[in-house]
């Protein structure tokens, strides 16, 4: 049990499953202090958090594509990973 001002600690697999709603600003309260302890101790974490931070600003940095031009997206994504 943890004291009233602790932050519950999470596994590896719990952060990771958060990792999307705190990259699109969704996690809040407890599970966000929850996820910024683990990731402030555990460097595997903070180093996918990190690459999918940066993943994240480059796709949306190629902008939008419709449907016909997935092949064109699979280009510009395997063009932006291989930089990577």
């Amino acid at each position: 049990m943890t004291k009233k001002n602790e932050v519950a600690p999470i596994d590896c697999n719990e952060a990771v499953k958060r990792f999307n709603d705190f990259l699109d600003n969704y996690l809040k309260g407890k599970e966000r202090e929850e996820l910024m302890h683990h990731i402030s101790t555990c460097q595997q974490c903070f180093n996918k958090l990190e690459f999918e931070q940066l993943l994240k600003a480059k796709i949306a940095s190629t902008g939008k594509n419709t449907a016909g031009d997935k092949k064109q997206a699979r280009k510009q994504l395997e063009k932006i990973l291989s930089k990577l």
